[in-house]
């Protein structure tokens, strides 16, 4: 791996540190997201529900202090001396002014991503039922039945096939860093099961 990461440096050497060099890539990246997502998303979602967050955009670095990779913000990156190994941009998926999904895009340094149309379908699918009016309970209401159930500080929610159906997933802090969990059907509102979710050191 290290003599892999050696080559890249070289390669990307000079240039892959500075922040003209990462503002490009990101620019480049995004015209190519975009142009994904609009062949899966409908145009108004896209425009009305899909918001690009640059600042938010994940760098990972090769440390060589410690020969290791790590993600930094871009903030954190532009402040820094490591060499860009890859990036991710991140995108906000709304509904209602709530973040459904934080989507984060990989590329590499040449402005491609690992992602084909097919990965990227099966990736939004379920949030795009969900933004379709497909799902006939919405995040709101999902977080409504959390509340009514017991979440009172609902940290984690998601939405996502489970046995062909899709489940809405809600998680609530309780103490010594435990959670609880309840799953919720997206298509009745029906609590379908309600756990203790217990960190293992």
């Amino acid at each position: 791996m290290k003599i892999l990461l050696t080559i890249l440096l070289i390669l990307n050497f000079g240039v892959s540190h500075s922040q003209n060099f990462i503002d490009g890539i990101i620019n480049c990246s995004k015209h190519w997201a975009n142009e994904k997502l609009r062949f899966v998303v409908e145009k108004d979602i896209l425009y009305n529900n899909f918001k690009f967050e640059k600042s938010e955009t994940l760098i990972e670095v090769y440390n060589e202090s410690e020969d290791k990779l790590e993600r930094l913000t871009l903030d954190e990156f532009n402040k820094s001396d490591f060499p860009a190994t890859q990036l991710w941009l991140k995108y906000k998926v709304i509904e209602e002014n709530l973040i459904l999904k934080e989507l984060l895009f990989p590329f590499n340094l040449n402005c491609t991503t690992p992602w084909n149309s097919k990965d990227t379908q099966e990736i939004l699918e379920p949030y795009l039922k969900v933004l379709q009016n497909k799902t006939k309970i919405d995040l709101k209401k999902a977080l409504e039945i959390g509340n009514e159930n017991g979440l009172n500080e609902i940290y984690f929610w998601d939405i996502d096939y489970e046995k062909r159906k899709l489940i809405w997933t809600l998680k609530s802090k309780l103490k010594n860093n435990q959670s609880k969990v309840i799953k919720i059907n997206s298509k009745n509102g029906k609590v379908i099961s309600e756990f203790i979710k217990i960190p293992i050191d």
